[in-house]
Order: C-alpha cells, then structure tokens, then sequence
C-alpha cells in the first residue's frame, strides 16, 4: 500500500505515535480472538449471556432481502 495511507510520517517527533505512554501498544493484551471467556473476560458474561463463548455465523441475520429492482417504489 502507499505510504500516504498511514500515519506514521505525520507522527514523526511525537514520542508515543498516538498510544499513549503508560498503557503502551502492545499486541493482543486480552488474548486473541474470544480467549479468556471463563477467565479474565468472564465479565462479558453480564452483558452478553447468550453469544459470549461461541462465535456463530450461521445464525448471524442482515435483516429481510430486498429486491433492488423493486426499491424505488418503496
């Protein structure tokens, strides 16, 4: 990709690059992807009990299909 598209020239002599100084970009601090849902993430469990451990594609809904053609006379 060009360079244009990134923000590292525009953050050249500022100290932290946007990321703070004390909690620092490090990478997956929580785990990757759904890890730690029986442990450190179990708080998750509070607010969404129902899709918390399991990643579910096949139920996931867009809403009604709507046939393009028939859109301006909506």
């Amino acid at each position: 990709m060009s360079t244009h598209l990134f923000k590292t020239r525009k953050h050249r002599g500022h100290v932290s690059a946007g990321h703070g100084r004390v909690g620092k970009h490090r990478k997956h601090l929580g785990g990757r992807g759904l890890a730690g849902g029986q442990h450190h993430h179990r708080s998750r469990l509070l607010f969404f009990p129902s899709r918390v451990f399991f990643r579910s594609p096949a139920t996931h809904n867009d809403g009604p299909i709507i046939d393009v053609d028939k859109l301006w006379s909506l």
